[in-house]
């Protein structure tokens, strides 16, 4: 792996996405806060985390732009396109990281290109919420003009907060679909079995802390090389109490619930896509 030195990295948009990526670089102490520039739109929101923080508060985009060296776009994906008009004349050199859903690399260079820079180095990456706590699930794939060196820039920002994968980019609107929304049915699951103890008795503030570190360890086991069927067998005793409980989740379609989530949530994702692709230039547009 190419090493990587970061001077200055510059977050664009401090919502829920931005604001947990900025937390968790900071709390792994991959980088000082001087080091890390941040605009929003919301101006109250970026003193605040300045206060907090001690980060280096732009006024604007293409100020943040100019001052840093990594720009991490991370606002909503109808607010791209505006933004990639602001930063296109600081771009051409810099490694430009988008977290935006549904929107491809190809189109993010198209607009760069149109603004002037001639090889936009574009990472685009699909992390998920769980970067707040540092265990996200962030994935990477590189556009035409990025190297190794842009895409272990993205690597490291990211490993920062969770684990990081690489992917094709066809396949991103799957990883939306799984690892974007999933954690939030995940979440529904977990609420659920609680709420199962709770029916039978258990306090809440044990049923949740319990069910959240139950998803936890099988997670884990998972991770670590076992087969979810395998984890399943482990405690599926003859007549025992798992077998019960598996054959009234089988009843009421539970397995077919989650993945007819996931395939929704995949779906709606490259929907998504299909209108962005309105708001920025297609590859191939960007002489037009």
């Amino acid at each position: 792996m190419v090493e990587v030195v970061l001077v200055k990295v510059g977050i664009i948009g401090v919502g829920n996405i931005g604001e947990a990526l900025l937390r968790g670089v900071l709390r792994a102490r991959v980088f000082s806060p001087e080091d890390l520039l941040i605009s929003d739109i919301d101006v109250a929101k970026v003193e605040k985390i300045k206060n907090e923080l001690g980060v280096v508060v732009c006024r604007s985009n293409d100020e943040l732009a100019s001052r840093a060296d990594v720009i991490v776009i991370a606002v909503k994906p109808h607010d791209v396109a505006n933004v990639l008009r602001d930063i296109a004349a600081a771009a051409e050199g810099k490694t430009i990281i988008s977290v935006a859903a549904g929107v491809s690399t190809a189109s993010i260079e198209a607009a760069l290109k149109g603004g002037g820079v001639e090889t936009p180095r574009v990472v685009r990456v699909m992390p998920n919420i769980a970067c707040v706590v540092g265990a996200a699930a962030s994935v990477v794939c590189k556009g035409a003009y990025a190297d190794e060196r842009d895409e272990n820039v993205a690597k490291q920002i990211f490993g920062a907060v969770g684990s990081v994968l690489t992917a094709d980019e066809k396949d991103m609107d799957v990883i939306t679909g799984l690892s974007g929304s999933g954690i939030a049915f995940l979440a529904i699951a977990i609420e659920a079995l609680a709420d199962g103890a709770v029916h039978e008795g258990l306090p809440r503030s044990i049923a949740v802390r319990l069910a959240a570190q139950v998803a936890e360890g099988a997670a884990k086991m998972i991770i670590s090389g076992k087969r979810p069927a395998e984890v399943k067998e482990l405690i599926t005793s003859p007549g025992g109490t798992t077998i019960a409980g598996i054959r009234a989740l089988e009843e009421k379609c539970v397995r077919a619930a989650f993945m007819d989530a996931v395939i929704k949530a995949t779906r709606r994702a490259k929907e998504i896509a299909k209108l962005l692709e309105t708001l920025l230039p297609s590859k191939g547009q960007e002489e037009v």
